[in-house]
């Protein structure tokens, strides 16, 4: 068994409370050259701090704070988990991607039920999320791996309503998740699926809204998702590099809303009764208002009306 309680550092005798906690946002050991700006920043109470206190380096990232690999920063809320812990606190991206790689996501209730739904109702599996491999909301290769597991596993059709990054990921990246995706998504056509991207928009604009700053931005979402109401695109692609053409400079993450639409000009994936719905984000800040909106019976915050009947679940 293990023992967390925490043994008293015998070379330090402690201090005369009150003690403060002072999280310095930004505030880090960099590389020490022209790209770090706290290093090149006049810093003189740090300075005497480093010099004269209790001073040890900590790291903020990586596997010492509950991420997958060394290879993923931390961010806001792995620091809000991992703070005082007193111990590695696996953070939602690692969770998630051991139940990928165990298969214990694809034996789970809410997937079970998810994919007998829609086999029962021939409606689609619709997916929604932030698609990149940021790993601080999402990481592309979790939607890939459920988008594979429904194939397997018979279900015939599957729309996803993509959410563009550029804020954990490059701020013009979109097109590479967008053109991994859509050659996933080719490959499982061939195959015979029923498998589009449906709608998207950047994150900033559309759907991932927290602490309820803005439902505009999650009613938006619902139209375009759900109704399938929007700017009408024959492809992500062609919604994207229209955007950029119009707008030069925009980042990702502020792209507006689109629809995808087939060959007669109908939205490839409004979300209609009897289909299911996977938020595939697995941090909850910015999938709370959405999931709210699918679920709640008494809500207020905009119209929903027609509400689908739906079963929805969240990878968290």
């Amino acid at each position: 068994m293990t023992d967390w309680n925490l043994k008293k550092l015998s070379s330090f005798p402690g201090v005369k409370g009150p003690v403060i906690t002072c999280v310095m946002d930004g505030i880090g050991l960099g590389k020490e050259d022209e790209s770090d700006a706290v290093f090149l920043a006049r810093t003189p109470n740090l300075d005497w701090l480093k010099q004269n206190a209790l001073y040890t380096h900590l790291n903020a990232h990586g596997i010492a704070v509950g991420m997958p690999s060394n290879g993923d920063m931390g961010n806001s809320e792995v620091g809000h988990n991992a703070l005082g812990a007193g111990r590695i606190y696996d953070q939602g991206a690692k969770l998630v991607q051991n139940a990928v790689d165990d298969g214990s996501l694809f034996t789970s209730d809410a997937w079970k039920k998810c994919t007998e739904k829609v086999r029962a109702s021939s409606q689609p599996l619709h997916f929604i999320g932030l698609l990149s491999d940021g790993n601080v909301h999402s990481h592309i290769n979790h939607l890939k791996a459920m988008l594979q597991k429904a194939d397997s596993e018979g279900v015939e059709k599957a729309r996803i309503h993509i959410l563009t990054d550029g804020r954990d990921v490059p701020e013009t990246s979109a097109l590479e998740y967008i053109n991994d995706l859509e050659s996933l998504l080719s490959a499982l056509r061939d195959k015979g699926r029923d498998y589009w991207i449906a709608s998207g928009g950047g994150r900033m604009k559309v759907t991932m809204d927290r602490y309820e700053a803005e439902w505009a931005m999650v009613e938006l979402g619902w139209k375009t998702h759900v109704r399938g109401e929007g700017r009408p695109f024959a492809s992500a692609k062609e919604a994207v590099e229209t955007f950029r053409a119009e707008e030069p400079g925009i980042s990702d993450q502020n792209l507006p809303a689109f629809v995808i639409v087939d060959e007669k000009n109908q939205p490839r994936g409004p979300i209609l009764d009897g289909a299911a719905v996977i938020f595939f984000n697995f941090r909850g800040d910015r999938s709370i208002e959405i999931t709210q909106a699918f679920e709640d019976e008494d809500f207020a915050a905009f119209d929903r009306s027609p509400r689908p009947d739906v079963l929805f679940a969240g990878m968290m």
